[in-house]
């Protein structure tokens, strides 16, 4: 049984919306981390921590907080604040419940449950009088789920770490290399006229097909290059598609939006090239610049956190296990800063971003055990 001051703390988190509006025009709850930026910040000064609170744009609350062990390692622990939508879900969203040794709720294991173990280590820690053996930085990161925009801005403030752990519902495995994603508009261009006489105008629909077409040979032609020993084939997706205003109208404008998906090694200018060379010859229609990005990951299971991961895992009796994905994380952002990084965690991604999300407490004891032995031993 995992104690009862994480299960509250976890509860209290996910008690709090979050959730990430995803581009839409939208104010106040349940939308965005203002709230819970200012919770987390209460709960580490509380702890004594240097805590400082930023915004990469207004309401898109993050927090920083620092402890001076006064050690020669400092280990950063990363998790994102915000959630996917509330909408349609089998279950209260914000009404943390717990049945048959999970705890219910939006953000249960996505990624509240990784931000209650941080905090609640470091309270263990600290309010028992005892000093960890690293120094540490706790990064709560606002817009995971749309832009990365929150670590975006914590990676250019140039951070130093021997080794970051990026809090992720990973069923305690060690994630030691992941792809990136890429994400952009398309659009196109026509000319409007009454639908009776189509010839004089120019349909944009009929234009973002041609795109479409396309683009699924891309994608077909990158199932044809050398995989990743591990990760596989880069894909390519077209998941949203939109346009025209009435029916008898020849609609003048339609766009499309796509999700690329990166192998370690391949660079988002690089990828935003090929899908422009690749509709090059369509008139009139505009690959726009990406409004997300982030590389593919892949680090040493011998470099920084992963090590240490592995070495606290063994020490409290579990099989340390490491394992890959196809979704991204914040993790290539703290490898662009040297910092080795690994993505560990409580729960399952097979139930993030459900409709009935829960986490496992056994895994939510678990994964604090291997957090304290990190920063102790």
């Amino acid at each position: 049984m995992p104690p009862k001051n994480l299960i509250r703390l976890l509860s209290d988190l996910i008690a709090i919306p979050s959730v990430n509006p995803m581009g839409r025009e939208v104010q106040g709850a349940p939308y965005f981390e203002k709230p819970i930026a200012e919770f987390v910040a209460q709960r580490a000064r509380s702890l004594g921590l240097d805590t400082e609170i930023f915004e990469h744009r207004p309401g898109r609350t993050s927090v920083l907080a620092r402890l001076d062990a006064g050690a020669r390692e400092t280990l950063l622990l990363d998790a994102h604040l915000d959630t996917v939508s509330h909408e349609n879900m089998e279950i209260p969203p914000f009404e943390p419940t717990r049945s048959e040794g999970r705890v219910y709720g939006r953000g249960a294991c996505d990624t509240k449950a990784s931000l209650a173990i941080f905090l609640c280590a470091l309270e263990d820690i600290l309010r028992r009088g005892n000093k960890p053996t690293r120094n540490v930085i706790l990064a709560a990161c606002a817009d995971e789920e749309f832009s990365f925009g929150g670590v975006r801005e914590l990676a250019r403030r140039g951070l130093k770490a021997d080794g970051a752990v990026v809090g992720e519902p990973t069923e305690l495995e060690i994630l030691a290399a992941h792809k990136g994603v890429l994400r952009c508009f398309v659009r196109a261009r026509g000319e409007s006229c009454h639908a009776s006489t189509p010839e004089a105008g120019r349909n944009a629909i009929y234009l973002l097909a041609e795109a479409i077409l396309l683009l699924k040979k891309l994608h077909d032609e990158l199932q044809r290059r050398p995989p990743h020993p591990v990760l596989g084939h880069a894909t390519l997706s077209v998941g949203m598609a939109g346009g025209g205003q009435t029916p008898n109208t020849v609609p003048a404008a339609a766009w499309l939006e796509i999700d690329r998906r990166l192998l370690p090694g391949e660079t988002p200018e690089a990828v935003v090239r090929e899908i422009r060379r690749a509709l090059a010859g369509l008139a009139h229609v505009e690959v726009e610049d990406p409004y997300l990005d982030s590389g593919g990951f892949e680090t040493k299971s011998a470099a920084g956190a992963c090590a240490l991961i592995h070495r606290a895992q063994s020490a409290c009796g579990l099989k340390p296990s490491i394992s890959s994905a196809p979704y991204a994380t914040h993790a290539p952002f703290y490898e662009k800063l040297s910092i080795p990084a690994a993505v560990f965690g409580p729960g399952s991604i097979r139930r993030a971003h459900t409709a009935s999300e829960y986490v496992e407490e056994d895994q939510l004891e678990k994964a604090l055990a291997v957090l304290l032995r990190m920063l102790t031993s």
